[in-house]
């Protein structure tokens, strides 16, 4: 694990504490210490990927969040810019590697506890700070972002 991506991961659980989702945290993380360029109404549309979707518990808001920055940093804003083939491996690879890291990539799977309560907090901060340290490690990987 390196430096960055601690300092990713911390961030990440620290702005979950702060009253972010888990969703709008990962990606609140990557535009504050990645440089992420994501402006402000593009990242209000993260906000209802929390607790699965808006508390369906259905796919994890981090994954999510995850997703839409890697998008940001690939995606294209026409069919012309580039064709989906070219972007596509890069959200299979993460969600992929999401599911093998953490198990699944449900909210329900992820955190079985009641909404709302300490247990759902503490866990789902813990696992929003090692999201984040991850989504680090694998943009990093893929050249996506450099460490700084």
């Amino acid at each position: 694990m390196s430096e960055f991506s601690e300092k990713i991961g911390t961030e990440t659980g620290n702005l979950f504490k702060s009253g972010y989702n888990c969703g709008e945290a990962v990606v609140q993380a990557f535009r504050t210490k990645a440089g992420v360029d994501i402006d402000d109404n593009a990242f209000r549309m993260v906000s209802g990927f929390g607790g699965g979707m808006g508390h369906a518990r259905d796919l994890c808001g981090a994954l999510a969040g995850g997703t839409m920055v890697i998008s940001t940093l690939v995606g294209r804003s026409n069919p012309s810019e580039r064709a989906l083939k070219e972007i596509y491996p890069y959200s299979k690879e993460w969600h992929d590697r999401f599911v093998e890291e953490f198990g699944s990539s449900s909210c329900k799977d992820l955190l079985p506890f009641d909404f709302d309560t300490r247990e759902h907090y503490i866990n789902c901060m813990k696992l929003v700070n090692k999201i984040g340290k991850s989504l680090a490690e694998y943009l990093v990987e893929k050249g996506l972002i450099k460490e700084n």
